[in-house]
């Protein structure tokens, strides 16, 4: 009896811990938000010069974050495609966490946009009224708006049963607002029917993936098409959009998925454990591969005097800190080498670490792309300071809090925790039955 008083005292101490470690990590998150809505304030007031909009380089800090998280979400929608699309079902488990993880991403990108442009409402209008179809940026624009339509339904499904669980469990209008998101009313209609079955979430994945990839690939071609560019121009950058997509999405999924566990103190299941470890070796892989695609570009480029001034500015140039320090040592060797030890001592620890080396050298990478594509031929003669204001990181830091403030709600209000699925082999009126459980749940 003393025994189960001090477990049950235990239990309860442990959860005011994590309300405690809950509430300041939501205050922290809040106010770097409030210091981007600050530094957003000031432009308005005094100048957009402030946020590094120049002349010169226009494109600088914003426009990086946004290739970065946007080229995230899309490696992220490759790779939830490998269940529904490819068949390796062993991804299925955790579809909530990765498609939710990219609609976060894309939609956060894309609000760097918003808040770079001086009036982000033209936007929409003109490319209504008046569309330009060889405008790579037009289609860009198209196709993830589709993405993100597609895997915002793809979500929807797989929360479904969730939602259903808690508006069962709930009272007053927040039943009534869950069963309304159900659709519980309409349970008999063909349309209910046909989007609960799994034939329906098959061509949902499959269009999501489609449109993900091409809009990825026509991310890489806006700079591609750009010829007065020669850092950008040609068809190199496409091809390693895709390839630096995936395993950036790689490296996130592994981030949130450890820190989820380990910040809401759960045991993993030994599934997703596995999975990590098996996400892990790939990450290590595609990092590989991604070496090999800048080797060959920086080889090329040197016996060619028409791409030599770009690349010197990476090599021996004033971004070859950057360069050789975050693109190739921390992002394509260090963190492989990391990622491999930690897959094989089965370390989490050491997986965790190595993926977030690889998100902070391909920051490091998008930044000096973007700027970088920007002053050669066009700057000859002293080079711009290309490091980020204090605004704008301001507003950096801000965007990325919202993010995470959006996702740490997500995890805790729509059980994105995986789902393990067990077939069981007995029959029931001569039909095999399949079992899915929550881990948490059993």
């Amino acid at each position: 009896m003393i025994q189960r008083i001090k477990d049950k005292t235990q239990l309860t101490l442990d959860a005011m811990e994590g309300q405690k470690r809950f509430y300041i990590w939501i205050t922290c998150l809040l106010s770097m938000i409030l210091l981007c809505g600050f530094a957003l304030l000031a432009s308005l007031v005094l100048s957009m010069e402030i946020l590094e909009f120049s002349i010169k380089i226009p494109w600088a800090g914003m426009i990086a974050a946004y290739v970065f998280l946007v080229a995230s979400g899309s490696g992220l929608c490759i790779i939830n495609a490998l269940g529904p699309v490819f068949g390796m079902h062993r991804y299925e488990i955790m579809g909530k966490r990765i498609a939710f993880l990219s609609l976060t991403l894309i939609v956060f990108g894309m609000l760097f946009i918003v808040l770079h442009l001086g009036h982000p409402e033209r936007m929409p209008i003109y490319n209504a009224i008046s569309p330009n179809f060889r405008s790579a940026i037009s289609w860009m624009g198209a196709l993830y708006s589709g993405y993100l339509m597609f895997v915002g339904l793809e979500l929807y499904l797989l929360i479904r049963p969730d939602l259903y669980k808690k508006a069962m469990t709930s009272n007053g209008h927040i039943k009534t607002i869950l069963t309304i998101l159900t659709l519980e009313k309409f349970k008999d209609s063909y349309v209910v029917k046909l989007l609960e079955s799994p034939k329906c979430h098959q061509v949902i994945g499959t269009l999501a993936f489609v449109a993900g990839i091409s809009a990825l690939s026509m991310l890489g071609s806006v700079f591609a098409h750009s010829e007065s560019r020669i850092l950008w121009y040609g068809p190199y950058y496409p091809a390693y959009f895709i390839v630096s997509a995936i395993f950036c999405g790689y490296a996130f999924l592994i981030i949130m998925t450890i820190i989820s566990y380990k910040t809401f103190k759960d045991p993993m299941p030994a599934e997703v454990k596995s999975l990590i470890f098996e996400m892990a070796q790939v990450l290590a892989l595609l990092l590989a591969v991604g070496l090999l695609f800048i080797a060959c570009r920086m080889a090329l480029a040197l016996f060619n005097p028409l791409l030599q001034g770009p690349v010197l500015l990476l090599l021996t140039g004033p971004f070859k800190i950057g360069f050789w320090g975050g693109e190739i040592m921390l992002m394509s060797i260090l963190s492989v080498f990391v990622l491999l030890w930690g897959s094989v001592k089965k370390s989490l620890a050491y997986v965790l670490s190595g993926s977030v080396m690889v998100l902070a050298g391909a920051f490091v990478m998008r930044y000096q792309f973007v700027v970088a594509g920007q002053i050669f031929p066009n700057i000859r003669e002293g080079l711009p300071s290309y490091l980020p204001t204090l605004m704008e990181i301001f507003v950096l830091i801000g965007v990325f809090a919202t993010f995470f403030l959006v996702y740490t709600l997500g995890e805790k209000y729509l059980s994105l925790k995986e789902t393990i699925s067990c077939s069981m082999p007995e029959k029931r009126n001569g039909v095999k039955g399949s079992i899915q459980f929550n881990r948490r749940e059993r």
